[in-house]
């Protein structure tokens, strides 16, 4: 930073001593050098945090932080409603992550390199089911993920 001042004022001071100083607009104002900086650092990331648990759900199932695929043993889900909710970042670039439960599907979300996507998705089940829980994306994002199921 001291470089560019002591730069920017001897210019200063030259081109006072010189007759024909002029800006690029053909005034008598000297030239300014842009102080921007030549790239543009990206945005930083905002810290990744577990999903919020609602004030009239419990958690079953808390995972993360975690990077890349995980591979969970089996869950059990009761009858009714279910929520499966999903924080994630890339490290960059947007990347995909795939949330998968044994025969009974699964789902997908984009996750961004700059800010924190949040997921919730509801399920609801006619009968109590044991399943296998699988996440599924590249090492580059991190993700926490929540299945949480009404206080009964």
């Amino acid at each position: 930073m001291r470089s560019s001042r002591a730069a920017f004022a001897a210019a200063t001071v030259l081109c006072g001593l010189l007759t024909s100083c002029t800006g690029e607009d053909g005034s008598d104002k000297p030239t300014v050098p842009d102080p921007t900086p030549s790239s543009v650092a990206p945005p930083p990331q905002e810290p990744l945090t577990a999903p919020e648990v609602d004030a009239e759900y419990k958690e079953i199932l808390s995972e993360g932080p975690h990077r890349g695929v995980q591979q969970f043993g089996t869950i059990e889900l009761p009858k009714g409603e279910s929520w499966i909710k999903v924080n994630c970042i890339s490290r960059s670039k947007p990347v995909d992550l795939k949330l998968s439960l044994e025969g009974i599907g699964g789902f997908s979300l984009g996750c961004s390199g700059v800010e924190v996507e949040k997921t919730a998705n509801q399920m609801n089940l006619s009968s109590a089911r044991k399943l296998h829980f699988t996440v599924v994306t590249e090492e580059s994002v991190r993700w926490h993920v929540s299945i949480q199921v009404p206080k009964h």
